[in-house]
């Protein structure tokens, strides 16, 4: 079944990325302009000979203007279970996270998050929204987590965004599916739970890979995600990687036994993975320090380790633009 709001969010983009007003394509039919509005506002259909017309104009095809997108099945590179969602890992949350998933669900994080970014978006944050947006095509977002990474930014820059909501976490991607599809229901977005450390997709194959956190939250080898992010990433794509770290002199300044528990427990927060983003591929890196947050602030497993140690982290927030 064809959804007519989804084709006239679709084709309403379109026409302003050639930058034309309801008017003035209505005069490239012979149309009027309230027939334009009616399809855009997706109470009306063209006929197919429009619809040709209109697919010579924007230069996709009839299929892709009328279907919901399948964007997953054309990217992925192993097989999956599509249910909304496309399930490369179970469905079931892992038996260590049952509790935390829980508590988004319970505690309505994803909405609380939302909000909180739609209210007070930062100007640098709408600046890497803007860059992102703008280098256009596929942006994959990785670990998206309950507090969405770029994506509540990137679709309030654009609400057309061809965007994959990610995360290891079921719970977190159908949350957020729940949530946007009475929210603003978006046109071109899709949903994947896989671990971003094996990214499930063909080389060559994203356009923008965004990261607002993720990688630096990586259950597993970080490394191996930067890798995996090049490996997907089309050549002069561009990864957008932020995350945080705890420098040599905020360290030092430690009692010995918090540094002796931390290098035991937590040795990742000391490393700021430029030399593993540099071994992964990218040919040009350009870091921006975006600010600081303390342990003292926050709610994450670092931070409770940090409050059991009786000492209050610093950590260094850092945003890098990549090109593959």
């Amino acid at each position: 079944m064809i959804n007519k709001v989804h084709f006239g969010k679709r084709i309403s983009s379109y026409r302003r990325n050639l930058e034309l007003s309801q008017t003035q394509l209505a005069e490239k039919l012979g149309v009027t302009p309230q027939a334009v509005s009616k399809w855009e506002c997706g109470t009306a259909l063209p006929d197919i000979d429009l619809l040709l017309t209109l697919s010579h104009l924007y230069q996709v095809s009839i299929n892709d203007m009328l279907e919901e997108p399948n964007l997953v099945s054309k990217l992925a590179n192993r097989p999956f279970d599509m249910d909304g969602i496309a399930y490369f890992v179970s469905k079931t949350e892992r038996e260590h996270n049952v509790a935390w998933a829980q508590q988004i669900v319970n505690d309505s994080w994803i909405a609380r998050n939302w909000e909180s970014q739609m209210s007070s978006i930062s100007q640098a944050r709408h600046n890497i929204a803007q860059r992102i947006v703008s280098h256009g095509g596929v942006i994959l977002e990785i670990g998206t987590g309950p507090g969405g990474g770029y994506m509540p930014c990137i679709l309030k820059h654009n609400p057309e965004a061809v965007v994959i909501i990610s995360d290891l976490s079921p719970t977190v991607v159908n949350e957020w599916k729940r949530f946007l599809d009475k929210e603003m229901d978006p046109p071109n977005v899709s949903y994947a739970a896989f671990d971003f450390c094996e990214i499930p997709f063909s080389d060559c194959s994203i356009d923008v890979v965004s990261d607002g956190g993720g990688i630096g939250n990586a259950e597993g080898d970080k490394g191996n995600a930067l890798k995996e992010a090049w490996r997907v990433l089309k050549p002069g794509g561009l990864l957008v990687t932020s995350t945080g770290f705890v420098t040599k002199e905020t360290f030092a300044s430690l009692p010995a036994y918090a540094q002796r528990v931390l290098q035991e427990k937590r040795p990742d927060i000391f490393i700021d993975l430029y030399e593993e983003t540099v071994l992964a591929g990218f040919r040009k890196i350009d870091s921006i320090i975006s600010g600081y947050w303390y342990t003292a602030d926050d709610d994450s497993s670092i931070a409770n380790l940090a409050r059991e140690l009786g000492v209050n982290l610093k950590f260094t927030s850092y945003v890098r633009f990549c090109e593959k």
